[in-house]
């Protein structure tokens, strides 16, 4: 649909006279359009029956049987033909926003104050129009749902503006709401507002903290709240953090791991991005080493860490710390980021070891074996093993359980 813009009309003063004068002109040519379609589709179905009524009386001419009857007549409608619905015209979704430069519900509300309603009156149909255009936006939604779903105006702003975060919430709603009877569909009404009124239960104070947040993040890659807080957060990790736990989601803020608590360590946040950024790498990895954690070790010795990450951006972080420690020795799973070979493990440990507390004895063992102590390699590798394969290392090795037991017993003495 073109651009429009209000413009001065010949003999009308107010704002709100060119606010009724622009709706009855859409509207009428909506209507206009409408009738249009109503017409092409009646004459489609006169085509219709002009066609079966010829082949009925050529058949009849010819004497095929059971078409010279008297009072047979051909059937008006083939099977399954049904005449085009004459739906509202579609608009867009931003509709009020392209020409006017607000929210339908912003224009209500300007309104409403000014308590002139008979402009209020003139604009309801275009309103009912773009909230069709807005739903219809989900797939498998009706735009006829818009009568009987319980949003509000506040629903349809929230709907425009976060569809993506919003899809699959929405869409779920809708389905209780047409498949319940009268208390499955209270339920599914509170579950929907309690998801929606988030938004609007934000003070300005509590909306500029995410905002900054995002700012934060959007630049330095993802932090904990602590180091939220690092960067000018006005408020506590704690608030921080519930902030993001129970509103991130209206500013693109995900969680991406689950970290050690120590040192204020806790969540990880992001941006729901594909292009990850990870400037506080050293911090991010130690989370995940004193966290969940797996150090491997084959008969060979060579190294592997399996960091516990139990989300859907795996791959985008997998990438981003290759490209940090320059290797293409990382890679991901549903559950996990993995770490292969001598040069990648090295260089996550020793970017990792300021920020590792005692809690992962596992990673100095590895670390210190990986700068020359082949014995904190061996007695790691016989730790993480099973009974068969610490008997194959042993063997590998040519040393006995006697030896292996002085070494472990060095290794811990020297730590």
């Amino acid at each position: 649909m073109r651009k429009e813009y209000l413009e001065p009309i010949d003999g009308v003063e107010s704002l709100s006279d060119s606010v009724i004068k622009f709706a009855e002109n859409n509207l009428a040519q909506q209507e206009i359009d409408m009738a249009q379609q109503a017409l092409t589709a009646a004459q489609e179905k006169k085509k219709q029956e002009d066609a079966q009524r010829n082949a009925v009386d050529a058949r009849a001419n010819a004497g095929i049987e059971g078409t010279d009857k008297e009072g047979s007549s051909a059937p008006t409608e083939q099977p399954g033909t049904v005449l085009p619905a004459t739906a509202p015209p579609p608009i867009s979704k931003t509709w009020f926003t392209d020409n006017f430069g607000m929210t339908g519900r912003e224009l209500s509300e300007i309104l409403i104050k000014a308590k002139d309603l008979r402009t209020l009156d003139s604009i309801q149909g275009l309103l009912k129009m773009e909230k069709q255009a807005i739903i219809s936006h989900f797939k498998g939604v009706s735009p006829n749902l818009v009568d009987e779903l319980p949003l509000t105006d506040i629903d349809y702003d929230a709907l425009n503006k976060h569809s993506d975060r919003l899809d699959l919430p929405f869409r779920r709603f809708v389905k209780t709401w047409t498949s319940s009877d009268e208390q499955g569909r209270e339920k599914a009404a509170l579950l929907w507002s309690t998801t929606i009124d988030k938004s609007e239960r934000l003070s300005n104070r509590e909306r500029n903290l995410l905002t900054k947040c995002r700012e934060v993040i959007y630049s330095r890659g993802a932090l904990n709240a602590q180091t939220l807080k690092s960067y000018g957060i006005q408020a506590s990790p704690a608030e921080i953090s519930s902030l993001i736990k129970s509103h991130g989601f209206l500013f693109d803020l995900i969680s991406v791991g689950q970290f050690s608590k120590s040192v204020g360590r806790g969540l990880f946040y992001d941006i729901k991005r594909r292009d990850v950024l990870i400037k506080d790498a050293d911090r991010f990895i130690a989370g995940l080493i004193e966290n969940n954690s797996k150090f491997k070790m084959d008969t060979r010795l060579n190294p592997r860490i399996e960091l516990g990450f139990h989300a859907p951006t795996a791959p985008w972080y997998a990438d981003a710390l290759c490209k940090e420690l320059d290797t293409t020795n990382i890679t991901s799973s549903s559950s996990k980021i993995v770490i292969n070979g001598e040069s990648a493990v090295k260089k996550a440990l020793e970017l990792a070891e300021p920020y590792l507390n005692g809690h992962s004895p596992d990673a100095r063992k590895m670390l210190k074996g990986l700068r020359g102590d082949e014995d904190a390699l061996l007695v790691l590798a016989y730790e993480n093993m099973s009974q068969t394969e610490q008997i194959q290392l042993l063997k590998s090795q040519r040393i006995d359980d006697e030896e292996m037991t002085r070494k472990r017993k060095a290794v811990m003495t020297n730590g």
